[in-house]
């Protein structure tokens, strides 16, 4: 426990150099974090280079090579900024991340079905969460996935809710989703982590079998909720710009197979995202450890 503990600690500082450092400094100083961790843990480059290439099988070796610095940079940066906002004030994580259409949250709530918004781990998806309930003047429940630390568990979730969401953890999650779509609330999770094998659905993602979640569709179906797709992207100054993207589902019903068949949509739409800038997703994830 010791272990976890220092790691908290070590957390603190990274934060708090990085939150004083210029925004400019950051990025420069993501990039070499990125570095560091390529360096720390050859077998996870191995694993983020099979990624790329096997989701991008006609690009030159260089282009592969290009993704996997860009997606190291990408999470160096990610990384820098999540630890700092503990010590930045809420407006001012809200300041770098702006909605273009912020307003779909508002039309879609009064609908009075609740909205369900989803995404991955694209550009920085702590700030994503952190900042939509500051945007729409809402509280969202988040759902994540509890981290083994359990130091750094109770550290972010304390962070996510400051921001005046709440969260709960993704094994525990059934009955509060309910009660929030059922009381026309806002709710968001991210779907791109490899789900259960055994009651999961198998879905073709970069031309490759992935398990993919199937309760974003279930409950968007089974209870006639808006399913939302949120995409946010890092500019070269290192600000973000996130665009909702309504689901389509109106063609469909609470089936088994209308549930596969929103959940091949949504996937697709993950997949575009990611192929219209692949060096800001996180590759280094086993998304396909499942399959060949």
């Amino acid at each position: 426990m010791m272990g976890h503990y220092a790691l908290l600690i070590l957390l603190r500082i990274t934060g708090y150099v990085s939150a004083i450092l210029p925004h400019v400094i950051r990025m420069k100083a993501g990039y070499l974090l990125g570095r560091g961790l390529m360096i720390l843990s050859p077998s996870r480059v191995d694993i983020t280079r099979e990624n790329i290439v096997k989701a991008f099988r006609t690009d030159t070796p260089e282009n592969h090579e290009r993704i996997l610095y860009g997606s190291y940079h990408n999470l160096g940066i990610v990384l820098l900024e999540i630890s700092a906002m503990y010590f930045m004030s809420n407006h001012m994580i809200a300041s770098y991340m702006t909605f273009t259409n912020i307003s779909l949250i508002e039309e879609i709530l009064s609908r009075g079905k609740g909205i369900v918004i989803i995404s991955g781990h694209l550009a920085n998806w702590e700030y994503l969460a952190f900042t939509a309930g500051i945007h729409a003047r809402l509280s969202f429940l988040l759902v994540a996935k509890d981290q083994k630390n359990p130091y750094v568990n109770k550290a972010i979730t304390s962070l996510r809710q400051r921001g005046g969401n709440h969260t709960v953890s993704m094994d525990q999650a059934a009955k509060p989703l309910i009660h929030a779509l059922q009381s026309n609330q806002p709710v968001a999770l991210l779907i791109d982590q490899a789900a259960d094998p055994h009651k999961d659905a198998h879905i073709t993602f970069f031309g490759r079998d992935a398990i993919v979640f199937e309760s974003p569709a279930a409950l968007a179906l089974r209870f006639q909720t808006p399913l939302v797709f949120a995409v946010p992207v890092r500019n070269e100054h290192g600000y973000y710009s996130v665009t909702l993207n309504e689901v389509p589902m109106d063609d469909l019903s609470n089936t088994p197979d209308d549930i596969i068949e929103l959940t091949k949509r949504h996937t697709a739409m993950l997949e575009s995202a990611i192929c219209n800038h692949p060096d800001q997703w996180t590759w280094q994830h086993n998304r396909w450890k499942y399959h060949a």
